[in-house]
């Protein structure tokens, strides 16, 4: 960590200055160690220094500093003694706010014990992105580095902007942002509570937009009015209106994959090889290919690829017969600079570095006796082996367009990075910087891995220069390892947010699964997962590829080796290798990841076999009789991926597909058609020193299945001895090269199919609500037609919910239909809310009876009983909350804060006899003594609703009017409202939470 804090704002221009400050507040402090000792730096002085009273965290210690100025604080820096001490505070928290009472968790971090001042730096913007000023700082110390220690703060330095008229203004800004943000809330929670009259004023005072217009009209048309046409039109709408679309983008896509099979004039095309560099021009739409390893030799082809025309060419046969040119190499890495069509090459790891020959007998073992092709000699004799770290520029067009330039022989000697090999670059168009990250460093050493740091690389000044970033999080250990000491890792570049994403890899013999962000305008990186997988994201992984859409904000993550249990150190190519989305809406925040659906990948295969016990499925044909479905590309590692912002395609090419059979006779002789020579375990290709060859038997009893541990190859395989007597032969495992070329388009839920479940939804509500006021038999025709009609019959859980609704018919009696009389019979009441009148409905309700009754003797669910009127001119029924107690008598309670109390004369609601009437509002009452209101308890009709019409509608001779909306009705419509709103994109629809969660928060209300 860095001591050091930049000078200046990027984004503002605005200096940072030492903001001074009065001690506001402290606990118990013990001795003459006041807070006040923090303000004076004295490293030598062991008395100047606050120290708590009590050990943490038995005591909560906390200092409170008020700055002098209000100011937008940029940066904390804790000075220490001169030595290390065992009261040094390590681990704190910190805190920033406008008032003592109300601050915000900004810091959580841990100090070094040296004597080295750190810095930290402060976040200076919410999580919408504005910036906010303090007036407060307060620091919780939780631990010290000695145990049994108090904790010491020796010296406390805070750093900001504070020029008058720009701290003014992102407080003018911070205030009308929070003034929205709780009028909004407040809106919400209105609406909510069914109190509409105070909602309307205040939208026209404010003249705020809770929502979108359009899903204001669904609120209205589903919850008010009850139309559900209307609000199924209204969903129409808001589709076209593209509300939907981030939704949409939310779903789990499926890959479409389609093999490319464009030839150049002769009908060539790139051969089988993986650890090669593939680059796009993306203004020209062309893909670059250059080099690689073929499984024999290091390759040193140049490719190109038109998109639009859907053909290869072949730009050199040689790059190391080129002028300047380089020789040939795999785990390469390769950008393209999008404004001048250059091609960056840097990174090898060629014949020249230890590259074993393809030549060797089965009895052959260990890599002492490896011989190179360029000589015998053992691959870790660094002698005559050359490890410079050349960087290339190849001119795709213009004056110069086919010409190689030697930038540098050597990297290491400018301030760049060693010769190394499994690194990632990326480049940014826009400042002309080229970033390099990790890699493993060529030095000839294989048993002790190193590992390159973080550099860029200015395109324009031609100079190289090593990142040291800070930490955004504030943690003071080393972030250089978050963005190095790794290799075989992914990065890839956002180009809006000008953020890099580093994830996985490799590192010594453990694969990773973490993830950071680095920005490169502040050089901060801040960590996103220690752990992805461990909040469903995919296994830790090694050689995998990944691409970037900035614009979508999604990152496309194509699978490689991995290991699910890091404890076994055991790697896996799986049989259902799947492919990740990761989506973010801000490079600092963690997003999310999501499992691409995976195609069938054989068309017979077993799988019971797949991923079992660590074992790694071989591919090619063999004695299960099995071929790879030609409709995707099989799970590979090593290959290339880039992708076209302008088409949405992504673009795949070759790869290692792990392991496949070829037989040799006695003499050593092929006798199958393998193309490979070997195992190869160091590099994303296999290149480099390899392992000693898997030598198994041919047998009917062979177990086709490999796994990496520790690092090499190891075979699982059951021999027969008397076979290998009898034919002599012998079985060598070669590693499958690829050439295959793919592109692939995520296919998503169209807006149709958002529109189909919105719909579902709504239908849903209709049909519990057909049961309440309709004859049986016209909410089933109901729901046989039309709710049937948008239930996706082939997902299970929309299948199991629309079996569900059934019993509904059953739970709910309708209103005046069939209700018990005082003889036990069924007598027929007019509902005035159905418009269903006696005589016309007879038969349809005594069929209706028959049926429930039926179905209610083979369910045996009783259904639950409502009130009745005995008068039927009353408008309404009412559900009664009286439950039995455990002494057989009745207890009269609330129901979601829904009470009722029996009146004098009243009995038991079931007999039908005598309406329960609401409880007192002097019952309902808080404890502190406070009434509460009516309407907020009992979400009351509001005035503004009897205005309104809807298709609930009830007769009064010639006249038609509103019929009132229940309580009930109105939380179920709310909740159906509420769990639309989860397809439309956050800026269209209300805020998230609720005022009430206030009251919950620490401090309360």
């Amino acid at each position: 960590m860095t001591s050091g804090i930049s000078a200046s704002n990027s984004s503002t221009g605005l200096p940072a200055e030492i903001i001074s400050y009065t001690i506001a507040g402290c606990s118990e402090h013990s001795g003459n160690y006041v807070a006040d000792n923090i303000k004076v730096d004295r490293p030598h002085d062991q008395a100047s220094r606050w120290s708590g009273a009590q050990q943490a965290p038995s005591m909560k210690q906390w200092i409170l500093l008020r700055l002098d100025t209000l100011a937008v604080v940029k940066s904390i820096t804790f000075g220490k003694f001169h030595k290390t001490h065992p009261c040094n505070m390590k681990e704190f928290k910190v805190y920033v706010g406008l008032h003592q009472d109300h601050m915000v968790q900004v810091l959580h971090t841990c100090l070094k014990d040296n004597a080295v001042p750190e810095s930290f730096t402060i976040p200076e913007t919410n999580k919408a992105g504005l910036r906010f000023p303090s007036r407060f700082v307060k620091i919780l110390p939780l631990s010290a580095h000695g145990q049994s220690f108090h904790v010491s703060i020796w010296h406390v330095s805070v750093a900001g902007i504070v020029e008058p008229a720009y701290v003014e203004a992102v407080r003018a800004r911070y205030d009308e942002y929070r003034e929205t943000v709780i009028a909004r809330h407040i809106l919400k929670h209105l609406r909510q509570r069914r109190m509409l009259m105070p909602y309307m004023s205040i939208l026209s005072r404010t003249r705020l937009e809770l929502e979108h217009p359009l899903v204001t009209a669904l609120h209205s048309s589903l919850v008010l009015q009850g139309d559900f046409p209307s609000a199924e039109l209204v969903l129409s709408q808001m589709a076209s209106a593209n509300l939907f679309d981030d939704y949409l983008r939310s779903c789990q896509p499926r890959a479409r994959w389609t093999r490319l099979n464009g030839t150049n004039a002769d009908g060539d095309a790139p051969g089988p090889r993986g650890g090669h560099a593939m680059a796009l021009d993306a203004s020209r739409g062309v893909i670059y290919l250059f080099g690689g390893w073929d499984g024999r030799k290091s390759l040193d082809d140049l490719w190109a690829y038109d998109i639009g025309a859907e053909r290869w060419e072949i730009l050199c046969r040689s790059t190391a017969k080129e002028k300047n040119g380089p020789g040939p190499r795999s785990c390469h890495k390769m950008v393209c600079d999008s404004k001048t069509g250059c091609l960056y090459v840097l990174g090898r790891l060629g014949d020249d570095v230890g590259k074993i020959s393809s030549s060797r007998s089965p009895s052959e073992e260990g890599r002492g006796q490896a011989r190179t092709q360029t000589g015998e000699r053992n691959p870790n004799d660094q002698q005559g082996m050359s490890f410079c770290s050349e960087f290339y520029r190849y001119h795709t067009r213009g004056l110069d367009g086919g010409k190689w330039d030697l930038l540098s022989f050597d990297t290491a000697t400018s301030g760049g990075p060693q010769l190394i090999f499994d690194h990632q670059m990326v480049m940014d168009s826009e400042t002309q910087t080229i970033y390099v990250s990790g890699g493993r460093v060529v030095n000839g050493d294989w048993d002790s891995p190193k590992y390159s740091a973080f550099y860029s690389y200015d395109v324009r000044s031609s100079k190289w220069k090593l990142l040291q970033p800070i930490s955004a999080s504030g943690l003071s250990s080393s972030v250089q390892s978050s963005i190095s000491h790794r290799s075989g890792h992914s990065m890839v570049f956002d180009s809006h947010a000008h953020a890099l994403f580093v994830f996985a890899g490799q590192k010594d013999d453990r694969y990773l699964s973490d993830m950071c962000a680095y920005d490169t305008e502040s050089n901060t990186v801040t960590e996103l997962f220690s752990n992805f997988s461990s909040v469903g994201g995919p296994d830790a992984c090694f050689t995998q590829r990944a691409v970037i859409d900035p614009t979508l904000k999604e990152i496309y993550v194509f699978c490689g080796l991995s290991r699910s249990q890091q404890t076994e150190a055991l790697t896996v190519l799986k049989a259902d290798a799947p492919n990740w989305v990761y989506r973010y809406t801000h490079p600092n925040i963690p997003g999310t990841w999501t499992q691409i659906l995976p195609e069938p990948l054989r068309k017979d295969i077993d799988r019971s076999k797949t991923d079992t016990e660590g074992i790694m499925l071989n591919y090619g044909e063999g004695e299960y009789g099995t071929e790879w479905d030609d409709d995707i590309p099989r799970p590979r590692y090593a290959h290339q991926v880039v992708y076209d912002e302008k088409t949405r395609k992504a673009f795949l090419h070759g790869g290692n597909a792990g392991e496949t059979k070829d037989e040799e006779n006695e003499h050593g002789e092929p006798s199958g058609d393998g193309r490979d020579t070997g195992i190869r375990s160091r590099g994303e290709s296999g290149e480099g020193p390899r392992e000693p060859e898997r030598i198994a038997s041919s047998s009917a009893g062979y177990r086709r299945g490999l796994a990496f541990r520790d690092g090499r190859m190891e075979g699982s395989e059951n021999r027969n001895d008397e076979e290998d007597v009898e034919h002599h032969s012998w079985t060598r495992m070669r590693e499958l090269r690829l050439d295959d070329f793919w592109s692939m388009t995520l296919i998503r839920a169209g807006r149709e199919e958002v529109v189909r479940r919105a719909v579902y939804q709504i239908r849903q509500q209709r049909f519990r609500e057909m049961c309440e006021d309709q004859p049986p038999l016209s909410a089933l025709r109901y729901l046989q037609t039309e709710v049937a009609d948008v239930v996706d019959h082939s997902d299970s859980e929309e299948a199991d919910i629309f079996r569900s609704l059934l019993p509904h018919l059953l739970v709910v009696a309708p209103l005046g239909i069939a209700t018990p009389t005082g003889s036990g019979g069924i007598s027929a009441h007019r509902d005035q809310g159905s418009g269903i009148h006696g005589d016309d409905t007879e038969e349809e309700v005594s069929e209706g009876q028959d049926w429930q009754r039926k179905i209610a003797r083979s369910e045996d669910v009783p259904p639950k009983k409502r009130t009745r009127s005995q008068s039927p001119g009353e408008e309404e029924l009412v559900w009664t909350s009286m439950i039995e107690g455990n002494d057989g008598g009745s207890t009269w309670g609330e129901v979601e804060g829904y009470g009722f109390e029996p009146t004098a004369g009243s009995c038991h609601p079931w007999s039908g006899s005598i309406e329960p009437t609401p409880l007192s509002i002097a019952k309902m009452a808080r404890s502190s003594g406070q009434k509460r209101s009516h309407a907020v308890l009992l979400l009351d009709e509001d005035p503004l609703e009897v205005t309104s019409s809807g298709s609930d509608s009830v007769h009064d001779g010639s006249k038609t009017r509103a019929k009132p909306l229940s309580a009930d009705r109105f939380r179920q419509r709310t909740e159906v409202f509420e769990g639309l709103l989860e397809l439309v994109e956050p800026g269209a629809k209300q805020p998230e939470g609720s005022l009430l969660d206030l009251v919950d928060s620490e401090g309360g209300l």
